[in-house]
């Protein structure tokens, strides 16, 4: 009897649960406005107090943003006014591409909200007999859920009108991240990295570097300048560590007996560096130790000066003069091992590794290169553009194939375990935090929630949101361990993959788990008694939980992003290590920027467009606040890019197209949940006319996405030789955007791309047209014209919705002139040049400039010393002019990217082991 009544009962209709629940929303905007306007209100406030905290950047030397003024709200006028070439200049072309995503994305959103207010509210409401006349226009507004099975058409509509904007903004951004991409490279064409590929599974006859420069000059891809096999050298790795370890012992033990800054009125820490950095063996060591026994006597803290004082302090100096004999000791061995590794070193196959770099004269041929099979085993040789060297995961890079491979195995378990972890934690955590679990442990919470509606949303929906992110907020750091685990070779590649696993794991957790399990919560004695309710059931239930995804953009939008203007997390870790910091180096690496990693800035958008996809055409109010939340969150990000971040590498826009990729893909949870709600209320007709959108993006994912990943990578050849020809001095027709005519086109060279045939041509008469065609209308039928002007018609259509979306990558960006007229240039030409700014030489350093690093391990066979080693219009933005304070004065860089080197000597594709700059001893200042 129960099941009868279960099969013949109507499924709640999920507009009860929108218009109850549109109160809620006002709930959770207060709430997150007063989360994010108070951080908004201390950001303001301190910004102006600490300018070196909240605007680092500024202390750069080369490209440094534009001065923010120190009033309460003068900073919001200068990151308006900071332009797309500003950010180029200063940020990279990665950072430009970011902000031109999140204004694509709330461009996109602004549309569809328009169409859903205007159109898919109203006519929801006109074709739903059901729906009650008497709702409040805000109801209307917030919530248009499926009501009954005449309003399917309104959201059968939208979903073709949906889909057709979200290609038309893909596509449009698609071509111009490809345009700027190839115009970058061009401009960029004379660094290392341009010039350099990397190759791996090097096989063992191609093994030494004389040879595999002949490899690549005899099948044709352009003459070779430099090339380096990658050592072995693990040992020499653990070398430099031990190395590094012993000499921040040295300086911490230096710190305890003199302090820091050294209040002796006599100190002289050049005088004391001289003494702790000498060699003296022999019948001289004695004499040397008593006399820095002396001076650290003199100079010893005033604490030491007592009786017992100095006995502790004969105790430390003893220790010191133990950790100095080792450091020294480590110090010998290792240039001894350099000094003979470069004058054995034989190319050997057993002390080389099977990765090694290129590096051509001309940048077409580097890319010429990562684009052909020059080898004929299909496993071996395999090249690929060069990453810059800072960016090279030096650690890892020379991994054997077998051990990558159990590597990558070993990780995939793991993240799969992890995943499966979070997600039964994200269900215990939707389930507890119900009002109905909640009864269980606290009977008196639910009947005080239903008597205020303020606390009652603070629970159901304010609660979970915010605890579900502090959750997530460190799945990232996990994600990039486990990459690392991996065995990937490259910083960008470990942010790439982990932009792309944290999407996963925030789809997975978010998305689908806070939706299942409201849906298994709810019915889960009818699932239990018939199963073969289960389909309608979730087609009923999956739609209520739009009210807490609303709530979700909502926190973020208002609450999050001015969180992150606020920094509390990196603020509060910077000022806990500055109180444990002893030495000066500890000091300086306190101060230092922190870099940019896309990583925490892009995986949390790409979740709000999955789920302003998902829930458009049953809540289009929700693109309002995705809106919101993409204008918000391109500001605050083109303040913290343009002031806060450095960055670590560059990539010149190289993983965007992916991203784009998995946007694309995130339809799928669309059309999923439409068909299969249509199909539930008995529409077949509309289910089989929303097929079509199934097998329209599989092919855009396979194919058209394919095409633009690959062909985006690298430059076509005829614009290589077109940049040869030309230069930026000559008369440039980027400005004329109008088509030429079919004399023009016919009458000069043409040079396409690899995107022109996509293009429509124009038409050309052909003999004997007009007499053919006069045939063909008298032989046709009516309906066969009426076919024929259809098709015209559609073909024109097309024809102008291409010209909008199509971008000429023969055409210099606007935004390539706005840098010529911005910045001076030095030399002949932008194409072999950089940019420098125009007071560059006004810029002083309170140190002086590292000096370049010559190749002596790689066989050279030209002089390639000249070329940069990074992807920059710029020059170095590592080197800050930071002024000397009383603990640190910024004498030497940070040791980030290799434990035991420091940063200022990634500069060529050597192993850092062999070839980088070691950091020295660093004596506390003078007070």
């Amino acid at each position: 009897m129960s099941t009868l009544y279960l099969l013949e009962e109507k499924p709640q209709d999920p507009a009860d649960d929108y218009l109850a629940h549109a109160s809620d929303l006002l709930t959770q905007t207060t709430f997150s406005l007063v989360i994010g306007g108070t951080a908004l209100f201390w950001f303001c406030l301190l910004r102006s107090r600490w300018p070196d905290v909240y605007a680092p950047r500024g202390r750069l030397l080369f490209a440094a943003p534009a001065r923010i003024g120190k009033t309460f709200f003068g900073w919001i006028s200068m990151v308006l006014r900071v332009n797309d070439a500003d950010i180029m200049f200063t940020s990279g072309l990665d950072a430009l591409l970011v902000l031109r995503l999140f204004r694509m994305l709330a461009s996109l959103s602004l549309t569809a909200s328009a169409i859903g207010l205007f159109i898919v509210v109203p006519a929801k409401v006109l074709l739903d007999p059901d729906s009650n006349p008497d709702t409040r226009l805000y109801d209307r507004v917030v919530t248009a859920a499926m009501g009954s099975k005449d309003s399917l058409v309104v959201h059968f509509a939208f979903a073709y009108v949906f889909t057709a904007l979200v290609y038309f903004y893909f596509a449009r951004f698609a071509y111009e991240t490809v345009a700027l991409r190839w115009q970058y490279l061009l401009r960029v064409r004379n660094t290392r990295p341009a010039r350099s590929v990397a190759v791996t599974n090097i096989p063992p006859e191609l093994a030494e570097e004389q040879r595999l420069k002949q490899h690549f000059e005899q099948s044709g891809l352009g003459k070779v300048l430099s090339v380096e096999v990658v050592p072995r050298i693990e040992r020499l790795g653990v070398l430099v560590r031990r190395r590094f370890q012993l000499l921040e012992r040295i300086e911490e033990q230096v710190v305890v007996i003199l302090g820091n800054p050294c209040p002796a009125v006599s100190y002289d820490p050049d005088a004391l560096h001289a003494l702790l950095t000498s060699h003296v063996h022999g019948d001289g060591a004695a004499e040397h130790w008593s006399e820095i026994r002396q001076v650290l006597h003199q100079w010893a803290l005033p604490k030491f000066q007592t009786d017992r004082g100095v006995r502790a302090l004969d105790k430390m100096i003893d220790q010191l003069e133990l950790r100095l004999r080792r450091f020294q000791h480590a110090d010998s061995v290792m240039q001894q091992v350099r000094n003979e590794w470069f004058l054995t070193y034989d190319g050997r196959r057993d002390r080389s590794s099977t990765v090694g770099f290129v590096t051509f004269e001309s940048a077409a041929s580097a890319h010429l290169a990562a684009q052909t099979f020059t080898f004929s085993q299909p496993f071996e040789l395999r090249v690929d553009l060069a990453s810059e060297p800072r960016d090279v995961f030096w650690q890892l890079i020379t991994l054997r194939a077998s051990s990558r491979f159990m590597r990558t195995i070993l990780s995939l378990a793991t993240y799969i375990l992890m995943l499966l972890y979070w997600l039964t934690l994200a269900f215990l955590l939707s389930t507890l935090v119900s009002l109905d679990s909640l009864k269980t442990y606290f009977p008196w919470l639910p009947d005080m929630a239903e008597k205020n509606r303020w606390l009652k949303s603070l629970f159901q929906y304010t609660t979970p949101t915010f605890m579900l992110s502090l959750m997530n907020s460190c799945v990232p750091y996990i994600l990039s361990w486990l990459a690392q685990l991996e065995g990937v070779q490259s910083r960008s590649a470990i942010q790439a993959s982990v932009v792309r696993r944290y999407y996963l794991f925030l789809l997975s957790n978010v998305l689908l788990i806070f939706t299942l399990s409201r849906a298994v919560l709810a019915d889960y004695s009818k699932w239990i008694e018939n199963p073969a309710l289960i389909p309608r059931l979730l087609a009923t239930r999956l739609p209520t939980a739009a009210p807490f995804f609303l709530d979700y953009v909502i926190l973020y939008a208002l609450a999050y992003y001015p969180l992150q203007l606020l920094q509390f997390g990196s603020i509060s870790l910077a000022i806990l290590r500055r109180m444990l910091c002893r030495t000066p180096r500890q000091f300086a690496d306190a101060l230092r920027p922190n870099y940019v990693d896309w990583a925490f800035i892009l995986p949390q958008p790409m979740l709000v467009f999955t789920v302003l996809a998902t829930y458009s055409s049953l809540a289009p109010f929700i693109f309002v606040l995705g809106a919101v939340y993409f204008v918000i969150g391109g500001f605050v990000t083109k303040y913290l890019l343009y002031y806060v971040y450095g960055r670590r590498f560059e990539t010149a826009g190289q993983f965007i197209l992916p991203i784009l990729k998995a946007l694309t893909g995130s339809l799928w949870h669309y059309y999923v949940l439409i068909i299969g709600l249509c199909a539930l209320k008995g529409k077949v007709l509309y289910v089989l006319f929303l097929l079509p959108l199934l097998y329209i993006n599989w092919y855009l994912l396979s194919r058209v996405a394919a095409q633009f990943y690959d062909n985006g990578q690298f430059v076509p050849a005829d614009m290589w030789t077109a940049s040869e020809r030309s230069t930026p001095s000559e008369p440039n027709t980027a400005h004329d955007h109008s088509q030429p005519s079919a004399h023009a086109e016919s009458s000069r060279p043409s040079h396409h791309t690899s995107t022109d045939y996509l293009l429509p041509r124009p038409h050309v008469p052909a003999p004997f047209d007009d007499v053919l065609d006069t045939i063909d209308r008298e032989t046709q039928g009516s309906g066969s014209r009426f076919g024929e002007r259809m098709r015209r018609r559609l073909e024109h259509l097309w024809t102008a919705v291409f010209r909008r979306i199509y971008v000429n990558p023969q055409h210099t960006p606007q935004i390539f002139h706005d840098l010529d007229r911005c910045y001076s240039l030095t030399g002949r030409s932008l194409s072999q040049t950089n940019y420098v700014w125009e007071d560059e030489d006004l810029a002083e350093s309170p140190r002086e400039a590292p000096t370049t690093v010559t190749p002596r391990f790689s066989t050279t066979f030209d002089n390639d010393e000249q070329m940069r080693a990074e992807l920059m219009l710029a020059r170095d933005q590592r080197e800050s002019g930071i002024k000397p304070d009383e603990f640190t004065d910024f004498s030497q860089s940070s040791v980030s990217l290799l434990e035991g080197v420091l940063d200022e000597g990634l500069a060529v594709y050597e192993h850092p082991y062999l070839l980088g700059n070691l950091p020295s001893l660093w004596l506390p200042m003078k007070k």
